[in-house]
């Protein structure tokens, strides 16, 4: 949204948005049940989000300028995951919910992340495939510089184009409670994930 008079950006056809991001966090779990498991999360991450406006015919005699938004903070958040399994094989069904704390007051991000997940147990490894289904709210606020007109107020809520994707992964014990796990993200959004594990007490095979 942008308040001038005719200039309708949001009924621009095939708009264009790239959002990258990047977090470190730290994730705490606990068996609560033998088939429920429960954890908080929290962390910082960088995002960049990039509306493609520069493309946009709007019958006008200019072109428009991009707008970058560029952000930081600290994100929190907490869920459950769901499993089953037998000496072999594993399922598992997570749901996440995270929400942040930006550096720009006028910007939120929130998600909302539903992971099935199926595996095999390999001695102390596994590999897995899996889907994950990612729901996010992201709004920003700010001031654009448009050509000849100078400095505009927009607001801009946006949200995922495609919210599946899918994943494939493998987690290798280093020691008797240590482990390490690689995941990567393909499809319409793509993610690579890399996070080191330690369980206290008594280690449980999935």
């Amino acid at each position: 949204q942008v308040p001038l008079a005719g200039l309708d950006i949001g009924a621009a056809d095939g708009l264009e948005i790239e959002n990258d991001t990047e977090s470190m966090h730290l994730k705490c779990d606990y068996w609560l049940l033998p088939f429920l498991i429960v954890f908080a999360l929290g962390g910082h991450f960088e995002g960049t989000s990039d509306v493609k406006l520069s493309g946009v015919d709007l019958g006008l005699p200019i072109l428009l300028n991009d707008i970058r938004i560029d952000y930081s903070g600290f994100m929190y958040g907490a869920g459950a995951t769901l499993a089953v399994g037998g000496e072999r094989w594993f399922a598992t069904l997570t749901y996440e919910s995270t929400w942040t704390d930006l550096d720009v007051a006028s910007s939120s991000v929130r998600g909302q992340v539903v992971t099935p997940t199926i595996g095999l147990v390999f001695g102390g490894a596994a590999v897995y495939v899996g889907a994950m289904y990612q729901k996010a709210e992201e709004t920003h606020e700010g001031i654009w510089e448009m050509p000849f007109l100078g400095e505009v107020p927009y607001y801009a809520e946006l949200n995922q184009s495609e919210p599946w994707n899918y994943h494939i992964g493998m987690r290798a014990g280093i020691s008797k409670h240590w482990n390490l796990n690689f995941k990567g993200g393909f499809g319409k959004r793509k993610a690579v994930m890399a996070f080191l594990g330690y369980r206290f007490g008594k280690p449980k095979q999935l």
